[in-house]
């Protein structure tokens, strides 16, 4: 071969090897950059908020719990939960049929997790209607912020995590604690009248108009014990609701004030109100009591459709309910036509405005958490809604977060006007 051939011939292969080095060199500092960007320095894993990891061999279902092994991660070390074998469940039957589901779990052991009360018995919301992420959590904080000066007042402490179900990423969550008779305080069950009690209003229909216990569940004391007193209860109190006269129904020794807190009752209307809690009113609430002769208290649930959301579907913020409100629940019929209840409404509204709930304090409780949650709700926001892409940009998920701050701002004078001349 001549040298020149073979000259030729060896550059060739010099440039051969020196090309597929830089391929190779080049396909591992890209493979770098994209670990580093979006494995290492990924807006999930670097994210503050907590994980929670849940493996499960068994298909997770709506009836009956399967076992499964759950595992706290936070930047904070005290607060990491190591592996505790527990159990899951779908929450509910509707829920089990939307896109993302929410889930009850129970641990094997009772926990404190991220500083909340210690318990074994836990939830995770999925908030799949609140396209916000936050307005679930919002309607939590702000019944809790009655508190001072409503023991009522009580619903679940919450917090939000990241969720990932057998090394899959599932997601935002708020993980809370269970609506039972540990966060309310009760006593132990009697199998009587005068028993602690938990009942969950499941009915569309008009509340507390009939004498009827139909369209309640019983929670607490618990049925499968053998326990049943919802008709023993009802039985003695819709008589009182539906048949008194209006001199017996207000009457203050033997009236509607003295089987229900007064204050739980004025405030339970003011918030419902002013979130305009849409699915409810008939249903989607609870009713507590301790042993008797305590008090009946109303505690809310389920804000899907709440702060003029669901979804895409959007309500006005100058939306009146007041009519609704008196042809769902017979309670509140009654109630809000007295003028003394209404003048204490009144008072109430006011002097919560100049309290816990100025303006600028509710809109500070929401730039708080969507500081916490925004770029984590982006990324699940894209995942579960990715139909959202291509439609319009008012209903884009940004918009609906906009409209949320600007919602509360119009209803607030919508309500003050309200309340005013109530």
């Amino acid at each position: 071969m001549p040298p020149t051939s073979f000259g030729r011939q060896r550059s060739t292969h010099r440039k051969e090897y020196e090309f597929l080095m830089f391929i190779l060199i080049a396909s591992i500092a890209i493979s770098a950059v994209f670990y580093y960007t979006y494995v290492f320095k990924s807006p999930i894993n670097s994210s503050e908020i907590p994980k929670i990891k849940i493996s499960c061999s068994e298909e997770i279902n709506d009836e009956n719990f399967v076992n499964c092994s759950f595992q706290l991660e936070c930047n904070e070390e005290n607060d990491n939960v190591p592996t505790l074998e527990s159990r899951i469940k779908l929450r509910g039957r509707l829920n089990a049929e939307l896109p993302k589901k929410g889930y009850r779990i129970e641990l094997s052991e009772e926990v404190s997790l991220l500083g909340m009360r210690k318990d074994d018995d836990w939830l995770l919301l999925a908030m799949y209607r609140d396209l916000t992420n936050m307005r679930i959590k919002l309607s939590f904080d702000m019944w809790r912020s009655l508190e001072p000066t409503n023991p009522t007042a009580i619903l679940p402490d919450s917090k939000y995590v990241i969720l990932f179900l057998n090394g899959e990423f599932k997601g935002l969550y708020l993980l809370a604690e269970k609506n039972d008779r540990r966060l309310y305080g009760l006593d132990d069950a009697q199998n009587n009248y005068n028993s602690s009690l938990i009942f969950q209003s499941d009915s569309h229909e008009r509340n507390f108009k009939e004498h009827s216990n139909e369209g309640w569940e019983q929670d607490w004391p618990n049925e499968y014990d053998g326990i049943y007193i919802k008709a023993e209860v009802f039985s003695r109190l819709i008589p009182i609701i539906i048949n008194s006269s209006e001199e017996e129904f207000f009457d203050l020794e033997t009236g509607v004030y003295s089987i229900f807190d007064k204050q739980n009752l004025i405030d339970f209307y003011i918030f419902n109100f002013f979130i305009l809690h849409k699915d409810f009113w008939s249903h989607n609430y609870f009713l507590v009591r301790n042993s008797n002769p305590n008090k009946f208290f109303l505690i809310p649930w389920d804000f899907d459709v709440s702060f003029g959301q669901s979804l895409n579907t959007k309500f006005r913020s100058s939306e009146n309910p007041e009519s609704e409100i008196r042809s769902r629940n017979y309670l509140y019929s009654r109630l809000i036509r007295n003028s003394e209840f209404r003048k204490a409404v009144k008072e109430r509204w006011f002097a919560l405005r100049h309290s816990n709930w100025t303006e600028c304090s509710i809109l500070d409780m929401l730039s708080e958490i969507y500081e916490e949650i925004n770029i984590i709700s982006e990324i699940d926001t894209t995942m579960w809604y990715p139909w959202y892409i291509d439609l319009d940009w008012s209903l884009k998920v940004e918009n609906a977060v906009e409209e949320l701050f600007d919602w509360i701002s119009r209803r607030f004078d919508f309500c003050d006007d309200y309340f005013s001349r109530f």
